[in-house]
C-alpha cells in the first residue's frame, strides 16, 4: 500500500518550513513516497502554505522601533486560547472521522470542501449529488 503523500510531507516540512522543493521530494522518496513528482509537489506547495499561515511573522524589531506613537499608549490585552472552543472544535472533528471511516477519509473530505470554493459551495456539491443518486443514498 503506497504512503499517503500529505502525512509524509508535514512531517518533513513541520521543522523547516523554507526547504527546497527538491531536497522535500527526494526525502519523502527515501520515506517510500511513490506519488508523482506533480503530486508531491502540489501537497508541498500547500502544506508549506499552511503551514506559513498557522505561524504569524514576528515584526523586525527596528519596525516598532521606528514607528512614531500618537495618542495615549494602550496595550491591548493577549488574547488567550479559548480552551473549550478548542475541544468542542476536537470533539467535532473526532466525529467526522467516526463518520468517514478514519482519518484519511476525513481528510479528503476536507479537501473535497476546499476544492469545492468553501463549506457552502460543498454543501450545494452535496445536495447535487444527493438528487443525482436519490433517496437510497
Amino acid at each position: 500500500m503506497p504512503l499517503p503523500v500529505r502525512p509524509v510531507v508535514r512531517e518533513i516540512l513541520k521543522n523547516d518550513v523554507e526547504q527546497p522543493v527538491p531536497d522535500v521530494i527526494r526525502k519523502a522518496r527515501a520515506k517510500g513516497v511513490t506519488a508523482s513528482d506533480g503530486a508531491l509537489r502540489e501537497a508541498i506547495y500547500e502544506i508549506k502554505g499552511a503551514l506559513r499561515k498557522a505561524v504569524p511573522l514576528a515584526a523586525p524589531a527596528a519596525a516598532h522601533a521606528t514607528k512614531p506613537k500618537t495618542g495615549p499608549a494602550v496595550e491591548p490585552a493577549a488574547a488567550a486560547p479559548d480552551l473549550s472552543a478548542v475541544l468542542t472544535n476536537v470533539a467535532l472533528v473526532n466525529a467526522v472521522v467516526s463518520a468517514a471511516g478514519g482519518v484519511e477519509a476525513a481528510r479528503k473530505v476536507a479537501e473535497a470542501v476546499r476544492a469545492c470554493g468553501g463549506v457552502d459551495a460543498f454543501l450545494l456539491h452535496l445536495d447535487l449529488v444527493a438528487q443525482v443518486r436519490g433517496p437510497a443514498s
